[in-house]
C-alpha cells in the first residue's frame, strides 16, 4: 500500500512540476524557451509514478527514525535554501546548503565546511562567467 501513496504523492507532485513550468518565462536561454527541460522531467515521472500506483511490486521496508530524521532535516535545508537564496545570494546560501548537508550525511564539521568553501564559490564561477547564466553573488541584504 505504501508504494501505491508513494506513487500518488509522486505523481501530484510532478504533475505541479510540470504544469508550473509552463508559467515560467525567461528573457534568455535556449530557443525552444524555458519550459522545455522541465517537461522532459516531468512527463517521465508522472508516467513512471502512476506505474507505482497500478503496478505496485516488491515490500517496503521504512528506515530507522534516526534515518527518517536525516530525511527531514535535509528536507528542512533545501526549503530554507530556496527562502534565503535572494537575500543571502548564491555563493553564502550555497555555502550554508552544502555545509549543511555534508553535515546532515555524517560528514565531519570541518570537511563539510572545507567543501562548502571550496565548492560554493566556484559553483557560483562556472554558472555565472562560464555559462553565462546570471546569478546574484551578494544577494539583497549586501547589495
Amino acid at each position: 500500500m505504501s508504494t501505491r501513496i508513494f506513487g500518488v504523492v509522486v505523481f501530484v507532485i510532478a504533475t505541479l512540476y510540470t504544469w508550473h513550468a509552463g508559467s515560467y518565462d525567461i528573457t534568455f536561454g535556449d530557443v525552444l524557451g524555458p519550459t522545455v527541460f522541465p517537461v522532459i522531467v516531468g512527463v517521465p515521472m508522472m508516467i513512471l509514478s502512476a506505474s507505482l500506483v497500478v503496478f505496485p511490486t516488491g515490500q517496503v521496508d521504512w528506515p530507522a527514525p534516526q534515518r527518517l530524521w536525516r530525511q527531514a532535516a535535509a528536507l528542512a535545508v533545501l526549503v530554507g535554501y530556496t527562502m534565503v537564496l535572494r537575500p543571502l545570494g548564491f555563493p553564502l546560501a550555497t555555502f550554508a546548503l552544502i555545509a549543511l548537508l555534508g553535515m546532515i550525511l555524517g560528514g565531519a564539521p570541518w570537511k563539510a565546511t572545507l567543501l562548502a568553501a571550496i565548492m560554493a564559490p566556484s559553483l557560483w564561477a562556472l554558472f555565472d562567467q562560464v555559462l553565462g547564466l546570471p546569478l546574484d553573488f551578494l544577494g539583497l541584504l549586501f547589495g
